[in-house]
């Protein structure tokens, strides 16, 4: 049994069944406060009404994958501050993914 679910939507098969995980945790009156990264928790716990909190890594020593997105979420008197454009609100930005990524050619 569980009072609270840490499930992470980036590990647990996306978004969907994030969604799905949380509907089951309702129908046992169990709350969601998702593990890790905010940045795609914030708006899946904003629309989830079992869940609760957000963790947010304040910089990206922890959490560098935040390194790879063209915009941040930010904290306001201790709230964080949800992207007004629809979805995540994010893209990845293509000039910080070419930086960790090593693209090869097979001959």
């Amino acid at each position: 049994s569980a009072a609270i679910l840490q499930t992470d939507a980036a590990v647990c098969g996306g978004i969907t069944e994030w969604r799905r995980i949380a509907a089951t945790a309702a129908s046992y009156g169990v709350q969601m406060c998702p593990h890790w990264f905010h940045d795609l928790h914030a708006p899946l716990v904003a629309a989830t009404p079992n869940a609760r909190y957000v963790e947010f890594f304040w910089d990206d020593q922890v959490l560098n994958f935040r390194r790879l997105l063209d915009r941040q979420l930010s904290l306001r008197e201790g709230q964080v501050v949800l992207h007004p454009e629809p979805g995540l609100g994010f893209d990845f930005d293509d000039g910080q993914g070419a930086k960790y990524c090593q693209w090869h050619t097979l001959s």
